[in-house]
């Protein structure tokens, strides 16, 4: 099943700006609520910029995110809320975390959020 993403820098911009953010060590998540908008649906939206490192490691960080994301829309699709976006955005740290860290901490996110 292909991910249903963000593609405009509009949409990341709205969500940086006014969703609720999340800190974790290893990555943010970001949510925002398209109440507003034509038509709510659940998007995602990954980020990794050059802080991370070069090209390898940021395209590295954006796979784990998304491989963490489809992971648990497999496991449990309630856990998202479904007229929202969420941006979720890497830290130098995700890189090298192991699986295991990412998914106990994309749990604690998303019953924060």
């Amino acid at each position: 099943m292909k991910l249903p993403t963000i593609k405009k820098r509009k949409d990341f911009v709205l969500s940086n700006k006014f969703g609720y953010k999340i800190f974790n060590k290893n990555f943010i998540l970001q949510k925002y609520n398209q109440n507003e908008q034509k038509e709510p649906s659940l998007k995602f939206g990954f980020t990794a910029t050059k802080r991370i490192g070069n090209a390898v490691h940021r395209n590295r960080a954006k796979r784990r995110m998304r491989a963490l994301i489809s992971l648990f829309l497999k496991e449990n699709r309630l856990l998202f809320d479904h007229t929202s976006s969420y941006v979720l955005v890497a830290k130098k740290s995700l890189v090298k975390a192991s699986f295991f860290d990412l998914k106990t901490e994309m749990k604690e996110c998303l019953n924060k959020s």
